[in-house]
């Protein structure tokens, strides 16, 4: 039976004494709209959360989060329009501006485990690749490419933000202003995209993986980075405070089983999909939880991106997830197929295990965890380095101020 989220009502929350100067003056409601499910097209959905804008308060909606019955997408329904995105996306959005100057101590350590994870991804480029971020923001990757790369490497990102690119060519990076289905790249011309914290953010993903397809040269790859819905955190806080939510700018949610049959349906075969560790959802999931139980501004303050011991306690706990092969974020790689369609065995199969899963989707439904289970000794040591290196890395910039 179809959920219709119009049922529900999304009028703002009631305010209490703390909000005050908000209520005085409350922004309007946001302007929304009903979809679908983005990977099967389905209009079957039930809710499983339903939140508010706790991070940037740009209204005072509230937002549901519905799990499509088909294939397990969680997607925003009803989402803001696309003419809402200037005021859901303010000037402080933490994306437009992620420098040392404004996040200190926390911006030197991401900046370092950052460039090591970047550079992964770029393991047998040749030294003349075309690079090309997607939702690059402020250009952070792009400037991880360009201080820590090959220096034959063409670097260029897109995004939709005038704020974003405004900052990116300040910092002498070559963007494109405007949405990657819109812009007329040349076609075949790049030989790796990165979609980073981007996919989730969009309206329409299959859309825009089928423009990177074209944009792909025969063989070349995209890699995404996104939100695990097949999270603990997720199963703790998914019913308000999850931090993956970011409401209402995280569209479409995924799990490896949504995120590989997304993959198919862009016609791009599915190399790899695994789970990489992260604190940020953890720290915003407390962090919303204190902000709704209305909890003193100094405490909910030791829970954001400037806190480096809320960040380092939490990458602590999601290391030992990671291990056990449910990190915080997915990251896929796709390949764009040499010739033809997307049907080679590993896309079929890999499509096959995503229809057979989006009952439960969960990540032990799938070969690829039963793989983890069964190399389980090789995965706690590499997860084991992991932990290592990320606390070396957090003693050294202690040392470093």
């Amino acid at each position: 039976m179809a959920v219709h989220p119009e049922r529900f009502d999304h009028q703002g929350p009631q305010t209490h004494s703390s909000d005050a100067a908000a209520a005085a003056s409350p922004a309007p409601g946001l302007t929304l709209t009903h979809v679908a499910c983005c990977v099967c097209g389905a209009e079957d959905c039930v809710p499983v959360g339903i939140g508010e804008d706790f991070e940037y308060r740009t209204s005072l909606d509230t937002f549901i989060a519905m799990r499509c019955r088909e294939c397990g997408l969680i997607y925003l329904d009803p989402r803001p329009t696309p003419t809402e995105l200037p005021r859901i996306y303010p000037p402080n959005y933490h994306a437009f501006d992620f420098s040392a100057e404004r996040f200190g101590f926390v911006y030197r350590v991401r900046r370092s485990l950052e460039a090591r994870r970047v550079l992964q991804w770029c393991r047998g480029l040749r030294d003349d690749a075309r690079i090309l971020d997607v939702g690059c923001g402020d250009g952070f990757h792009l400037r991880l490419l360009r201080d820590f790369g090959r220096p034959g490497w063409t670097l260029e990102g897109v995004d939709a933000s005038d704020r974003a690119v405004d900052a990116a060519r300040r910092a002498g990076l070559t963007v494109h202003h405007g949405t990657i289905e819109q812009l007329g790249l040349t076609a075949a011309s790049y030989d790796l995209v990165l979609l980073i914290a981007t996919i989730e953010h969009v309206d329409d993903p299959a859309g825009v993986l089928r423009a990177v397809r074209r944009l792909l040269k025969p063989g070349g790859r995209v890699v995404i980075v996104t939100d695990n819905t097949a999270t603990l955190d997720f199963a703790m806080f998914g019913g308000r405070h999850w931090g993956g939510y970011h409401f209402p700018r995280h569209f479409n949610l995924f799990s490896r089983t949504t995120l590989t049959r997304l993959g198919g349906v862009a016609e791009l075969d599915v190399e790899s999909v695994e789970t990489v560790m992260s604190p940020v959802n953890w720290v915003y999931s407390v962090r919303n939880t204190l902000v709704d139980w209305h909890a003193p501004s100094w405490i909910v303050e030791r829970f954001s991106l400037r806190s480096p011991v809320a960040l380092a306690v939490f990458t602590l706990v999601d290391t030992a997830h990671q291990i056990a092969g449910s990190g915080a974020l997915l990251r896929a790689v796709l390949r764009r197929p040499m010739t033809g369609s997307a049907t080679n065995g590993a896309t079929n199969e890999a499509t096959s295990r995503a229809a057979r899963g989006a009952a439960t989707d969960t990540p032990d439904m799938s070969a690829a965890a039963a793989s983890r289970r069964s190399s389980a000794p090789q995965s706690a040591a590499s997860a084991a380095r992991t932990l290592f290196a990320h606390i070396t890395h957090f003693a050294t910039a202690l040392r470093h101020g």
